[in-house]
């Protein structure tokens, strides 16, 4: 069977076709399989990919403001058209990771030896000490327990077919399920619509569908990534509210969603990454 990493990349303000590279070539490093592409830039050359799809975004778009500690940006966002990740993915298997998620070590791998058709992370932990990422991990009020769209394992077969499906009609019906689930229709989450999915059509925990082990590992979008050592080892920083004092954390052999798209942007950053994953 064929086995592949699905990436999801649109530009707007930040560089994710630049995220998306750096990410892949951490793929390459630990997991030495296939990477996809699916863009809307033809202006990709960096030969860590091995397909590269291009498609149209259409005309849905969002905003969405980020809060970069005591500064606040808002951008357009492109986010609606992972739930084509099933028809658009050319592997029997497929790993699909957001742009901005960063692996240091090969622990996925094992999802590729299972016989579950679809999985997902359904806990997330900040690495900053906060626990609001958690705390509000609930589709509405008062809400179903979330799963996590940031990394999805999924095969050919028909459960993920169905839930890449349903999310289909979810986006396409977004104000009625923000109706129904009572959540805030103004930005689109793909989180939201997978969780909606899994939860319709498996009821969570049934029908070979399974929570990936363990947490999300995540840097909120007030942690800086301040710089990725030669040896693997991640520095973070960042400023508690109301407190003039910068907190740090170093990390290893640990995949970790990055938040903060300034941070993965850095040239400095990109750099590290990409002399890490030679």
């Amino acid at each position: 069977m064929s086995k592949g990493v699905l990436i999801f990349a649109y530009n707007n303000a930040f560089d994710y076709v630049e995220m998306a590279t750096a990410a892949a070539k951490l793929v390459k490093k630990f997991l030495d399989i296939p990477i996809t592409l699916v863009t809307n830039s033809i202006e990709v050359t960096d030969p860590v990919f091995d397909t590269i799809i291009v498609q149209d975004l259409g005309e849905s778009q969002f905003e969405r403001v980020f809060n970069f500690g005591s500064a606040k940006e808002k951008v357009v966002w492109h986010n609606q058209n992972r739930s084509s990740a099933y028809d658009l993915s050319p592997y029997d298997q497929t790993l699909l990771i957001d742009a901005d998620y960063l692996m240091f070590d090969d622990h996925l791998k094992y999802l590729f030896n299972t016989n579950l058709e679809i999985a997902c992370y359904n806990r997330v932990v900040d690495i900053s000490g906060s626990n609001q990422l958690q705390k509000g991990a609930r589709v509405g009020f008062p809400g179903i327990p979330m799963q996590w769209a940031t990394v999805v394992y999924f095969t050919k077969s028909k459960l993920a077919e169905s839930v890449f499906a349903f999310m289909k009609t979810i986006r396409r019906n977004y104000l009625y399920y923000s109706t129904a689930y009572n959540f805030d229709p103004q930005l689109f989450r793909n989180d939201y619509a997978l969780s909606i999915a899994l939860q319709t059509l498996t009821g969570y925990n049934i029908k070979k569908f399974t929570a990936i082990p363990g947490q999300l590992m995540t840097a909120n979008t007030t942690v800086a990534l301040a710089e990725v050592r030669r040896s693997g080892e991640l520095i973070f920083k960042w400023q508690p509210k109301h407190d003039s004092k910068f907190l740090m954390m170093r990390l290893r052999d640990t995949n970790i969603h990055i938040m903060n798209k300034r941070t993965i942007t850095d040239p400095a950053i990109i750099d590290q990454i990409t002399n890490f994953a030679v």
